[in-house]
């Protein structure tokens, strides 16, 4: 089974649709809710994972490596890239 984790914010709709995906496909995942430190956590997740430009939300971290968020997600899986089970 993948470990996947989700960073969020609870304001965010695409954090809300990305844990609606992972729900409707029956996948376990950890949320990491960022809210309390927003702005350093977009901070962490941008040098933890060597983004180009400001992390965002959702980050989306499968198995310890980021695929991005909700629409990296959905692409991702789509085309076969990426597996939740």
């Amino acid at each position: 089974m993948k470990k996947i984790e989700i960073y969020t914010l609870d304001y965010c709709p695409f954090c809300q649709k990305a844990k609606f995906f992972l729900d409707d496909k029956k996948v376990k995942y950890e949320e990491i809710p960022c809210e309390d430190n927003e702005d350093e956590m977009r901070k962490i997740l941008t040098e933890k994972f060597n983004l180009k430009s400001l992390a965002t939300f959702p980050q989306i971290v499968i198995d310890g490596v980021n695929i991005g968020g909700y629409t990296d997600l959905i692409e991702k899986y789509n085309s076969g890239e990426i597996s939740l089970v």
